[in-house]
């Protein structure tokens, strides 16, 4: 599985539809998949939404709550239904399809008037359809990906679309733009919001392959205009791509879900006998920043306190040079800590993430260089691709010189958040022998303060 689709919230139930080969281990056959949740953290597995058609593939797309049913495909259904707006790969180019369910999600009827959008072009997917209140009408954010373009159409009732307009180029161009997401975000200790353009791109990240970049402005209901030119990822990491946020949350809230993986080598990991993984749930805000121009998206994970099992450490530690801490993870690979670490400048703190032979993933803080946070999976063996790279680091600007860290680990994959989600780092990792097992905590040159750790194995979230 790749990229998440169709992500919404209808009737007390969270759907995650997703990109799905259901016959092999690499993409192709591209599906719908489904999967629901009532909590963002135990789920459940469905059968396939939206299955490959005769004519092409399903490609990624998004899903909406039509309640007053302007579709006219819910007549005499009180708070109407699902309505998916997805991207049909045909031999030569690519539309966009409209499908409806009678059934609350768990199966699609296809619109007999499809194609609702066809530029005839080889290259034009992954619309994102949204309600704009303001206007009264639906929005579509559709991905020209060699133009490095997201054109805007608008809608009354799903089946007959308008431009609008486009955006871009603009940022980091690479070789293509794929998957946008164009959502309103709460600006953190305020009552505002501000627009923010989420886009994939892939190939031409800076650290390799596949990531989102994202644009912080105003949306008028016709024209996304950014508050500047900058280009600004979402993750330093190495596995974060195809990010795609919630329609019709209970609250408002702006919920992502992501695929942790990169194009350039997804098809070879090696797992069996799935091949793909999602991010937890994040909660998205935006983050006045007092050192730069522009606010910084900020990507806060769910809390997993209904997963916490044993009590793997509680408490603070003052670490020296020399006597390292190691935290057992009493026979549990999946597990989470969150602290705040404070070193000197010329401090250094390891925590190394190993197994019993030894192969080890490490997130690490150096005060020694300004502060940046680091992750270096490369003391492992279970994978060897040239473009598998090893080290990752940001810059941290607290002028305290501490640090917040939330981690969680799960196997063979690794969610590094650094002050709460302001710098993120999502990366897999594969040990030859065997799942992680242990933390070993290391001070280098200085002591480092440990405050309020608090690190828990996880249960599993099957049922």
């Amino acid at each position: 599985m790749n990229d998440p689709n169709g992500l919404v919230f209808f009737k007390g139930i969270f759907h995650l539809y997703y990109q799905y080969n259901p016959l092999e281990l690499v993409a192709g056959h591209q599906s719908w998949g489904h999967a629901t949740s009532t909590d963002l953290i135990h789920w459940k597995n469905l059968p396939i939404a939206i299955p490959e058609m005769p004519t092409g593939q399903i490609f990624t797309g998004s899903a909406v709550v039509d309640n007053n049913n302007t579709s006219g495909f819910f007549n005499g259904v009180a708070g109407g239904g699902l309505v998916a707006i997805y991207t049909l790969n045909e031999p030569t180019k690519e539309v966009q399809n409209v499908a409806f369910s009678h059934d609350d999600g768990t199966s699609y009827i296809e619109f007999e008037g499809n194609p609702v959008l066809d530029l005839q072009n080889p290259n034009f997917r992954d619309p994102k359809v949204f309600w704009y209140a303001p206007g009264h009408r639906w929005i579509m954010a559709v991905a020209l990906p060699r133009a490095h373009q997201v054109l805007f159409y608008a809608s009354r009732d799903l089946k007959n679309w308008s431009f609008l307009s486009a955006f871009g180029p603009a940022g980091i161009e690479a070789f293509q733009w794929e998957t946008p997401n164009l959502n309103e975000v709460p600006i953190q200790g305020t009552n505002e919001k501000k627009w923010v353009l989420i886009v994939g791109i892939n190939p031409g990240a800076p650290v390799g392959g596949s990531i989102n970049q994202y644009f912080v402005g105003n949306f008028d209901g016709t024209k996304f205009t950014p508050d500047d030119s900058a280009a600004r990822l979402m993750d330093f990491g190495k596995d974060f791509y195809a990010t795609q946020t919630y329609n019709n949350t209970p609250s408002g809230e702006v919920i992502e879900v992501g695929w942790m993986s990169n194009w350039q080598y997804t098809q070879d990991v090696p797992t069996f006998p799935w091949r793909g993984v999602f991010t937890v749930p994040r909660f998205l805000s935006l983050r006045q920043n007092p050192t730069q121009t522009g606010d910084l998206l900020v990507q806060t994970p769910i809390a997993l306190d209904s997963l916490h099992d044993k009590t793997l450490f509680n408490g603070a530690t003052m670490l020296s040079p020399g006597s390292p801490l190691t935290i057992s993870s009493q026979g549990n690979s999946s597990f989470e800590f969150h602290t705040t670490v404070i070193g000197g400048d010329k401090g250094r703190l390891n925590i190394n993430i190993r197994n019993a032979a030894g192969e080890q993933v490490t997130v690490g803080v150096d005060w020694d260089h300004d502060g940046q946070v680091y992750v270096n999976r490369g003391q492992t063996t279970g994978f060897n691709n040239p473009y598998f790279t090893n080290d990752f680091s940001t810059w941290n600007s607290n002028l305290d010189q501490s640090i917040e860290l939330r981690v969680l680990v799960d196997r063979s994959v690794l969610e590094v958040f650094v002050d709460d989600g302001v710098k993120v780092c999502t990366s897999s990792f594969f040990m030859q022998h065997g799942p992680p097992t242990e933390m070993q905590w290391v001070a280098e040159n200085s002591p480092i303060l440990v405050e309020d750790l608090e690190a828990f194995s996880l249960k599993s979230i099957w049922r």
